[in-house]
């Protein structure tokens, strides 16, 4: 998680005017969405669409979406209704350009660690091991076994007799063939 004093400028830039556009009997998430705000918190897309519930109303006369969520109805779509001020926003970066984006993506950037199980590294060591490209440059690997290949039995002769009979009832029927 990555704590900031400030995400970015008051949301919207102004009041909006949303009269007669919000639906009655919704339970929104944010009552005064339309009027200018700090964002409380950024979720980020890992968890987006586990906020989702079923149930969309798009409003007349406007471009404006409510969608339901486990927080309530949301606004989202653009608001052609408000004022497009154009903002100018200043940023100065101390130090190098490289030094500055480095940090950005360090910031950015969340680390999953993920345990391995012995299965899972041995899988990975096969891949390492077994991998090649074939001449369609598809991906070849060979298939893993935990046990040697003989522990897989006869089952040749008896694929082959099951293969010979589909056969012989694809060759009766054309069409199915």
């Amino acid at each position: 998680m990555l704590v900031v004093d400030k995400i970015t400028d008051l949301t919207p830039v102004k009041i909006l005017n949303v009269k007669g556009l919000i639906p009655e009997n919704i339970n929104l998430a944010d009552d005064s969405f339309y009027v200018p705000g700090p964002i409380d918190c950024l979720l980020g897309a890992e968890i987006f669409y586990e906020l989702l519930r079923s149930g969309q109303i798009r409003s007349e006369n406007s471009n404006l979406i409510f969608q339901n969520t486990v927080f309530g109805f949301v606004a989202s779509g653009s608001n052609s209704f408000a004022d497009t001020e154009a903002r100018v926003h200043c940023g100065l970066i101390k130090g190098g350009l490289n030094q500055t984006l480095k940090m950005f993506w360090e910031l950015e950037n969340v680390e999953v660690e993920r345990t391995k199980n012995e299965e899972a590294i041995f899988c990975e060591d096969h891949f390492l091991k077994t991998h090649s490209r074939d001449e369609e440059d598809r991906y070849v690997v060979k298939m893993p076994l935990k046990n040697e290949p003989n522990c897989l039995g006869e089952s040749r002769d008896i694929a082959l007799k099951r293969l010979n009979a589909l056969w012989t009832r694809l060759i009766r029927d054309p069409q199915y063939l």
